[in-house]
Order: C-alpha cells, then sequence, then structure tokens
C-alpha cells in the first residue's frame, strides 16, 4: 500500500501527499485494495476504515464514491476517483490523509436461486389449482436465471395462469428483491392429476346395460384420457351403452343414454292439444325413443304417421 496524506497545500497540487511526506492529520481514511459490497451503490464505508470525530465521519462514510457492478461482477476504480469525490464536498476540512492502494477493487454480493425454490413456488400453486386432488409435477425447467442481488426473495405470477388440457404448464415468474422486481424467468412443465377411472372387467355391445360387478377402479392420470371419465357406478346405472366397448376400456358418460321410456312396437297414448282442443288416442311407436326426443308413431284409428315428443313412458305429445 502507498501513504498518502492530504493538507491545506495539496489542495493545489493534487489530493494525495507524495509518499516520503510525513505530515499531521485529524481525519484518515484507510482503504481497503478488496471490498464486498451488497447494494448498487459504493460508498466510503464500504470501502474504508475512517478515523474522524462525530458527524465528519458519518458524512464521509455517507459519500458514493461510485455505483456497484452488476451481481456476482467487480469493477476497480483508483485512488484520483476518491480524490475526485472528496474535492468535490466543500464543507471537509483540508488536513484529510488517504491511504490507499493504487487501484481498489468491488465485488457485489449476491444470491443464486435454484431451480428447487421455484419447483416449491409452482407447487404451491398446483396444490392452490389442483385443491383436494392428487398430482404431479413430472417435468420441470426454468430459463432466464440470473445471479441475483441480495436481500429477500420471493416469486410473483398472473393469477390467470393455468395448466392446459393436456397437463403443460408455461408462463413467466416474477422475481421480487426486497419488494422490487428485478427479474423474469420462464418456466415450463407438466403434470399428472390422478383420479380412480372406473373400467370395464369385459367387452360389452351397443345396447347392453353394464352390471357393478364388471367394474373396476385404476388410478389413471386424467391428463392422458381423451374425453371426460366416471368415477362412481351410480352415474351409469341402468343406463344403455350407445356404442360397443372392450374389455378394460375405462368409462366415459358420452357412450352412455338413458334406457327409452318407449321402445319400437309399443302401444303408447298419443295426446294432440290445439288452442283450447284435446284429443287422446292410441298410437303405435315406429323407433325407440328416451323423454323430450322426438319419434314418429302411427295413430291406430287413422293409420297416419305422425312425429311426437316423449313426454313420458308410453305418453307422446304430437308436434304440428
Amino acid at each position: 500500500m502507498v501513504g498518502i496524506m492530504i493538507v491545506q497545500q495539496a489542495w493545489l497540487n493534487g489530493l494525495f501527499a507524495d509518499d516520503n511526506q510525513v505530515l499531521e492529520s485529524r481525519i484518515k481514511i484507510i482503504v481497503k485494495e478488496t471490498n464486498l459490497v451488497k447494494k448498487p451503490h459504493v460508498f466510503f464505508k464500504d470501502i474504508a476504515d475512517i478515523q474522524a470525530n462525530g458527524f465528519l465521519k458519518e458524512a464521509l462514510e455517507k459519500l458514493e464514491v461510485c455505483s456497484s457492478p452488476e451481481p456476482g461482477k467487480i469493477k476497480s476504480f483508483d485512488k484520483i476517483k476518491l480524490r475526485s469525490v472528496i474535492q468535490g464536498q466543500r464543507y471537509l476540512p483540508d488536513n484529510i490523509m488517504i491511504i490507499s492502494p493504487k487501484r481498489i477493487y468491488v465485488k457485489r454480493l449476491s444470491q443464486a436461486v435454484s431451480n428447487q425454490e421455484i419447483r416449491q413456488f409452482i407447487d404451491q400453486f398446483l396444490s392452490r389449482v389442483f385443491k383436494n386432488k392428487e398430482y404431479q409435477l413430472t417435468a420441470f425447467s426454468v430459463r432466464g436465471v440470473e445471479p441475483y442481488p441480495q436481500g429477500e426473495i420471493r416469486f410473483r405470477s398472473d393469477p390467470n395462469n393455468k395448466v392446459d388440457k393436456k397437463g403443460r404448464l408455461s408462463f413467466f415468474l416474477d422475481v421480487i428483491i426486497d419488494g422490487k422486481k428485478v427479474d423474469r424467468v420462464s418456466v415450463s412443465g407438466r403434470v399428472a392429476v390422478y383420479a380412480n377411472v372406473l373400467h370395464t372387467r369385459r367387452s360389452y355391445a351397443k345396447g347392453d346395460t353394464i352390471s357393478k360387478e364388471n367394474v373396476y377402479r385404476k388410478k389413471e392420470n386424467i391428463f392422458t384420457l381423451r374425453d371426460n371419465f366416471i368415477q362412481a357406478f351410480k352415474e351409469i346405472d341402468g343406463k344403455i351403452l350407445k356404442s360397443s366397448i372392450r374389455k378394460g376400456d375405462y368409462l366415459r358418460p358420452c357412450i352412455f343414454s338413458d334406457p327409452p321410456l318407449i321402445q319400437k312396437g309399443d302401444i303408447i297414448t298419443l295426446i294432440a292439444k290445439k288452442e283450447n282442443l284435446l284429443i287422446v288416442t292410441s298410437a303405435i311407436s315406429k323407433e325407440d325413443g328416451v323423454k323430450n326426443e322426438l319419434i314418429k308413431v302411427e295413430n291406430l284409428n287413422s293409420g297416419k304417421l305422425v312425429r311426437g315428443i316423449v313426454k313420458g313412458k308410453s305418453k307422446v305429445e304430437v308436434v304440428y
């Protein structure tokens, strides 16, 4: 290190005295060659030990030398920089001694954000989205993570972020340090959500009714299923199949229908309403029909084919 003293005459010839000068000084600033800083700006208190009395020490400590480097990076400056800063403060006394190396190095402290920390945040997000459901984050990646300033770290995501119908998640996550947004990273992954889904133990043909003894539950990732699924037998109890299914198939609401209230060939009551006129007669159904379905029937008295809406078991109302 080079000993440098400041006296009143030194302001004319440069703040730093020659190395061979021996001068008395009431204020002494001993600058360190290497320094670690936390904040965006470098102050004298960050790089030097200051020997001064009262408010002069406090004033010198708060003098800003320069801006800090980016987190994790290093910058340097020479002792002339210090001279310039002190000369700019007219209220300081002239008898200041600075002991400084030729160059001063400053490194900004940083902290790393691990993928595990972000994953924990995503897990919290998923626990809200899939409340009371069993789920698993099966794939996960983060892009854009940098060294960050020291401080209290937290994450913030858009409340509208969702997992798509195939279990894929992809959105941005804000990195917040001490309440201030410092970065935005990209998060992507894949989620599995599990449910106990009903499967059939054997094959069935169209029009069949499935018995409770011939179904079983199996845990499935619902994002791998191409349609809605059935979890409870009561959802299909008494219903008939609209199409055939194979052994081991999972059961879907779309392949079931209620049994017809009227079957082809049934003798039914045919009701015709027109203004204040009500006609009730008998007819024969020409096709199966569930409630509120439009079917063809033949009037037994006239032999005419008409169309009517199934209103109940064995009851059809003519449509004009």
